[in-house]
């Protein structure tokens, strides 16, 4: 049962994403504030109640934003997506419980909105648990809605075809799974990265104008050969490999360099092996 614990877990490091899902947690938290009222929390009636709501709400969120968006920028070791499994998601969801529930009981603590006779801090713990659940849900229906979009194109390509010859004729890549039955097809100049996650890899792509993301059953080795004559195609980390074509820029410093990538919407890690052929690949775009 504890090996399942480290089993690969997706972990979304996506600025925009992220951004948005705090802002849906801020909301949704007062909402639910609002209509449940949950032990007798009326911040509509009562001024210091109303203080106290408001000031949760923005601690959440402020509390939300420094561990999903700086905290993996300051230390992108401990959050390297390649080594997400199901433990440290535990991990991280406990650390997150516990910065909330210290937040909620200051927050408790200066307003006062609870009479002497109650358990503030069994309430605190109760209402911590609410955005970091939010959290959890708009991320995990939001991982889940990418699953349902690529098994619908899939299940799409195998009802209807056997697709058309001319549309086969346009994929110049096609990537057949460890099973051999699934296949990836596409463009290579759609292609944005290629990303190994465990025993599976994670494709970016272009598809009418829209960023997909897809998960498929294959090894990054494999990925590796199969591109080892495509020039156009670099590893820039042992777990990476970006199309040059789609490179904006290189940024960083001596902390660490990352490679922002054409509509992918996240930067992409580079280690010191390759920094220096890629400071040379920016400087001919630049």
């Amino acid at each position: 049962m504890f090996e399942n614990l480290n089993q690969p877990y997706p972990f979304n490091n996506n600025f925009k994403h992220n951004v948005k899902t705090i802002g849906l947690v801020t909301i949704g938290f007062m909402l639910l504030m609002f209509y449940f009222q949950p032990f007798g929390i009326n911040f509509l009636k009562l001024e210091d109640e109303s203080y106290f709501v408001l000031g949760a709400c923005l601690m959440s969120s402020a509390t939300l934003f420094v561990n999903t968006l700086i905290l993996p920028g300051i230390m992108p070791k401990v959050f390297d997506s390649t080594r997400w499994t199901i433990r440290k998601e535990m991990v991280w969801n406990i650390w997150l419980f516990s910065n909330l529930f210290v937040i909620f009981s200051f927050t408790a603590w200066v307003i006062k909105p609870m009479q002497a006779t109650d358990l503030p801090i069994f309430q605190t713990g109760a209402l911590a648990v609410l955005p970091l659940v939010l959290f959890n849900l708009i991320s995990y229906n939001h991982a889940l809605k990418d699953k349902m979009v690529n098994v619908l194109d899939n299940s799409r390509r195998h009802w209807f075809g056997e697709e058309k010859p001319e549309t086969i004729a346009k994929w110049d890549m096609q990537l057949t799974a460890e099973n051999g039955k699934d296949v990836f097809s596409a463009r290579m100049e759609d292609i944005l990265v290629f990303h190994s996650s465990g025993n599976y890899i994670e494709i970016f792509w272009i598809d009418n104008q829209t960023r997909r993301k897809k998960l498929f059953r294959q090894t990054f080795a494999f990925v590796e050969q199969y591109l080892k004559d495509k020039p156009e195609f670099r590893k820039c980390h042992r777990c990476w490999l970006v199309n040059l074509k789609k490179i904006d820029a290189l940024t960083g410093n001596s902390k660490g360099y990352f490679i922002e990538v054409n509509k992918l919407g996240f930067k992409v890690p580079v280690s010191r092996n390759y920094i220096s052929t890629f400071r040379t690949l920016s400087s001919r775009i630049q």
